[in-house]
């Protein structure tokens, strides 16, 4: 506004046609903007303040004016409103939706006063100097430019529902395009207005220039009380923030020590469950190591899997009988004690023995002793010469051997060995077993009842099998009449060429822990 009334001024003063102008009005006036700029003085560049300066200067001290061409050097006070306005649209950046509204509608304000200002300085200079299509079309931007501030500013004034300084606007508004000035502006050939007419229409627009004062000094007053609620409410954000802040500093050690003790309360909970779950791996082991005494462990994972197993063929499996010669005289003439003793010496020699071979023992049912090799995972055809390494092994260990409790009467047992095909699947299910099915089984049975002691019997399917692989050393025992079967070409299996390995390559084996390691785990 400083800039605004000091540009006025000037205007009046360059347009006198007085002799002597008076300067002393024009020196309060300089130096009232200069009070109002130090403020604002670093948003100014030097070069336009030199400029200010050197215009106030030529005015105060040279006499002819019109030789200054003061009308063209005013440009310097829009230069400087140009950039305050653009600092007040820079400082809105982070406000309130209703701060915006009202500084921009401030913004509007400002610019219609400049543009009314400066057609207010065109008017006069106007009056007092020869027209030109240069100041015409001046003129008639100014007014053009001041009409759209001010309807913008009309908008912005709508959405705050401001009704008295609508109503001024409105006025205005209404006042212009009542004066006939915009419809001579409209034809710009030459002067199609008096300079009566100028001078009537420069009062208007000082009336309304004083109107739209008193409507910036509303708004502002708006805008000054806008802010004062945003930082009242900032204050009180801030406030309460604070409040929280304290009650955390306050509260901190209590929810320290609420968290050490649920932190504590988890680490306890979560060692006894490490400890729980230790135990339950551990009965685990012995639940799986006692069901892998039941049944073979592939079966087992498929049954956990299925909860049943059906039923499932094998092409070719070699089974292998044995029993203790002359088990019924030594039951009839020994204690039960001195009876299980000799059998589980007997069993735990064959179960150590077992496990250097890819076998499964079947069962063991009184001095009977059955294994095979072939399921429950095939192996190929290798499965007779496992059972084959695995009857010469066995016998081998016992020979020798004595009843323990008669150190003079021999232990010997018979072995029977029969290849070909037979159904396996689990039966039952309160103690379930895996059990075979099929005349292979039947025909092992009979080659080991028929079979003499200490020797292995094996049937012809055996014995082509192990043609087959080669290597075994077996001799025709004849034919013999078998129960259930008739006539039936049998053999003895003597050895194998280049003696017997301590472990044959296999597949995967049922179980392979040590024995003593696997009872002491069953006894805890």
């Amino acid at each position: 506004m400083s800039l605004q009334s000091e540009r006025y001024f000037v205007v009046n003063h360059s347009n006198s046609t007085e002799d002597r102008r008076p300067i002393s009005a024009l020196e309060r006036v300089f130096t009232s903007t200069d009070e109002n700029l130090e403020v604002i003085s670093h948003l100014l560049e030097k070069h336009s303040m030199m400029t200010l300066y050197h215009l106030r200067e030529d005015i105060l001290n040279v006499r002819d004016l019109k030789s200054l061409n003061v009308f063209r050097r005013l440009s310097i006070y829009k230069e400087i409103n140009s950039v305050l306005l653009i600092h007040i649209m820079k400082s809105m950046k982070s406000v309130t939706l209703t701060l915006w509204r009202q500084i921009s509608a401030y913004y509007e304000l400002l610019k219609t006063m400049e543009c009314l200002s400066l057609g207010i300085m065109t008017s006069v200079h106007l009056t007092n100097v020869e027209p030109d299509q240069y100041l015409l079309a001046t003129f008639q931007n100014y007014h053009m430019s001041m009409l759209e501030h001010l309807q913008t500013t009309l908008q912005y004034l709508h959405l705050e529902k401001m009704v008295d300084d609508i109503r001024v606007v409105e006025q205005i508004l209404d006042n212009y395009q009542q004066s006939n000035i915009p419809a001579l502006m409209e034809n710009n050939n030459g002067m199609p207005f008096t300079a009566e007419d100028l001078i009537l229409y420069n009062k208007e627009l000082h009336k309304q220039m004083d109107q739209l004062k008193i409507v910036q000094l509303r708004l502002w007053t708006a805008v000054k009380e806008t802010v004062r609620q945003d930082v009242w409410s900032a204050r009180q954000t801030l406030a309460v923030g604070i409040f929280i802040l304290i009650v955390v500093v306050l509260a901190s050690p209590v929810l320290v020590l609420l968290l050490r003790h649920i932190v504590h309360t988890i680490e306890t909970f979560a060692r006894s469950i490490d400890i729980s779950t230790q135990k339950l791996m551990a009965e685990k082991q012995k639940s799986d190591l006692l069901l892998s005494r039941m049944l073979p462990l592939p079966v087992l994972r498929r049954l956990r899997a299925q909860r049943t197993v059906p039923a499932e063929a094998f092409d070719a499996v070699t089974i292998f009988f044995s029993d203790i010669v002359g088990f019924t005289n030594i039951s009839a003439t020994s204690t039960p004690m001195e009876v299980i003793n000799m059998l589980n010496m007997l069993y735990k020699l064959f179960d150590e023995k077992i496990m250097q071979y890819n076998v499964y023992k079947v069962e063991t049912i009184g001095d009977a002793y059955m294994v095979v090799s072939g399921l429950p995972q095939r192996n190929g055809n290798r499965h007779a010469s496992e059972i084959a390494d695995m009857s010469l092994s066995l016998m081998r260990s016992l020979e020798g051997a004595k009843v323990p409790h008669r150190p003079q009467e021999l232990l010997r047992v018979r072995a029977g060995v029969n290849t070909g095909p037979c159904v396996a699947g689990v039966v039952g299910t309160t103690m379930p077993r895996y059990c075979l099915f099929g005349d292979t089984i039947n025909t092992a049975s009979r080659m080991e009842s028929t079979g003499e002691p200490m020797k292995i019997h094996i049937s012809y399917t055996t014995k082509k099998a192990l043609d087959e692989i080669g290597n075994y050393e077996m001799e025709p025992r004849g034919r013999l009449d078998v129960a259930g079967k008739g006539s039936m070409e049998t053999f003895w299996l003597l050895g194998k060429v280049g003696g017997i390995q301590n472990e044959s390559p296999r597949c995967l084996r049922l179980h392979d822990y040590d024995q003593n390691l696997l009872e002491l785990i069953i006894k805890s």
